[in-house]
């Protein structure tokens, strides 16, 4: 009797150990800096292993106190186990997809230095699209860093809502977020294409086709904030009830990954209709 309740200890004791040896592989085969998938699956067999590992040692001092603990045990694995098939397809839904991090609020994304850097840090192109995107022009030298980007070469587009067009009264939910007016969207727009249009003017005539080009849409819906720096895109997802910063925030590496390629053309469609300002 002895014997039998033994072996499933040392099945377990023996499968636990196999999986932390090959947890602690896993990532020694990455090197200094191994991918995310190597990541993913080292931490799941290391998290199955501690599992495992703590079924033998609670079920070995349940024993000595005689108890029966692990049927429950298993479910708990069992619960374990369901979750991971989960995370495996959420893993693999992305490498397709493209989308590498969701927040619930895109405040919680980073603070308007973080995104200075990332701004800073491109070196072919960035598109940005919102309805105001007031937002931007709050920044400190964020004109500076602007014209610096289009002198070494980047490709700037920076596409907003017209203050006249009539459909900009839709995204204004004044009776539940009464912070926000048209009067108040109207100005934040106007304050926009000062700044925008600014930096267009110290280029000159070349703004126009050169590396920076400013449109606003006096039709059409802006329903999303677009940020693509490179072949890095960040979708902030405009809610009707909620401001921006507590909207849903996506980011998606690849301009030819599935959901890149879905916010690349509804920047280009949208473009295509907006009117140098």
């Amino acid at each position: 009797m002895t014997t039998s309740k033994r072996r499933p200890q040392i099945i377990f004791f023996l499968v636990g150990a196999l999986l932390l040896l090959t947890s602690y592989l896993i990532i020694e085969a990455g090197g200094t800096q191994p991918s995310e998938g190597l990541k993913f699956w080292s931490g799941a067999l290391l998290n199955l292993a501690f599992v495992l590992l703590t079924v033998v040692v609670v079920d070995f001092l349940w024993g000595v106190l005689g108890g029966e603990p692990i049927s429950e045990t298993l479910a708990a694995l069992g619960n374990t186990l369901t979750e991971m098939r989960s995370s495996v397809s959420l893993l693999r839904d992305s490498k397709t997809s493209g989308l590498e991090r969701i927040f619930p609020g895109s405040g919680a994304a980073g603070n308007h230095a973080d995104w200075m850097q990332r701004l800073s840090s491109s070196r072919t192109c960035v598109d940005l699209m919102g309805y105001t995107l007031h937002v931007w022009t709050r920044g400190v030298r964020f004109e500076e860093e602007v014209i610096k980007l289009v002198r070494a070469g980047v490709k700037i587009r920076i596409l907003i809502m017209d203050e006249t067009n009539p459909f900009l009264e839709a995204l204004v939910n004044h009776g539940q977020i009464p912070a926000v007016t048209m009067g108040s969207v109207t100005e934040e727009i106007k304050t926009a294409k000062a700044v925008f249009s600014g930096i267009a003017a110290k280029f000159g005539a070349a703004a126009a086709s050169g590396g920076y080009q400013f449109r606003t849409l006096k039709k059409g819906l802006v329903v999303t904030q677009l940020c693509r720096t490179d072949s890095r895109i960040t979708s902030v997802q405009y809610l009707y009830s909620v401001v921006a910063s507590r909207s849903p925030l996506l980011d998606v590496t690849g301009a030819e990954s599935e959901l890149g390629r879905i916010y690349v053309d509804e920047f280009e469609s949208l473009w295509a209709i907006g009117e140098p300002a």
